[in-house]
C-alpha cells in the first residue's frame, strides 16, 4: 500500500509538472508571432508514460481504498461527486477554449486567425488540451473508472 501510494505521488507530481510545462512554457501567447513549430510535442511524448502511470496509480489507489468498503454508499457518493465535478470542469474547459479562440482571432479555418491553416493542435493551442482543468478532469476520470469497477464487481463476477 505504501509503495503504491509513493508511486502514485511521484507520478502525480511529475504528471502535473508535464501539464504545467506544456501549458505555460510551450504554449505561445496569442499576441506573439511564432514560426518555430510545436515544440510541446517533444514534452508530450516524453511525459506520456508518466501521464499513463499517473492515471493507472490513481485508478489502483481508488480501488484499494474502496475494495474493503462494506457499504456501497461511499463509492456511490464518490462516483456522484466525481461526475458532478467532471461536468463542472467540462464547462470551465469550454469557457477557457472559447476565450482562447477569441484571443487567437478565430478558428483554424478563419483567414483572420493567428492559427489559420495550423489545425487545432499547434503551438498556440497546446493549453486547450493541457491545462489545470484537463489535468483534474483526466484524474477524475481515472477515479470514476476505479469506482465503477468496484460498484459493478459483484455483477461482473456472476
Amino acid at each position: 500500500m505504501i509503495k503504491i501510494f509513493f508511486m502514485w505521488m511521484i507520478s502525480f507530481i511529475l504528471s502535473l509538472l508535464g501539464f504545467y510545462l506544456i501549458e505555460s512554457k510551450f504554449t505561445i501567447h496569442p499576441a506573439v508571432i511564432s514560426g518555430n513549430g510545436n515544440l510541446a510535442i517533444i514534452i508530450i511524448l516524453l511525459f506520456s508514460p508518466v501521464f499513463i502511470a499517473s492515471y493507472f496509480y490513481t485508478f489502483k489507489l481508488v480501488r484499494m481504498h474502496l475494495k474493503n468498503s462494506r457499504s456501497i454508499i461511499f463509492p456511490v457518493i464518490l462516483l456522484f461527486l466525481s461526475i458532478i465535478s467532471c461536468i463542472y470542469l467540462i464547462g470551465l474547459i469550454a469557457d477557457y477554449a472559447n476565450e482562447l479562440i477569441i484571443d487567437l482571432g478565430g478558428t483554424p479555418s478563419n483567414p483572420q486567425s493567428r492559427i489559420y491553416r495550423f489545425g487545432w493542435f499547434n503551438q498556440y493551442t497546446n493549453s486547450l488540451f493541457f491545462n489545470n482543468y484537463s489535468f483534474i478532469l483526466t484524474q477524475l476520470l481515472a477515479v470514476i473508472v476505479g469506482v465503477l469497477t468496484i460498484i459493478f464487481k459483484p455483477f461482473l463476477n456472476k
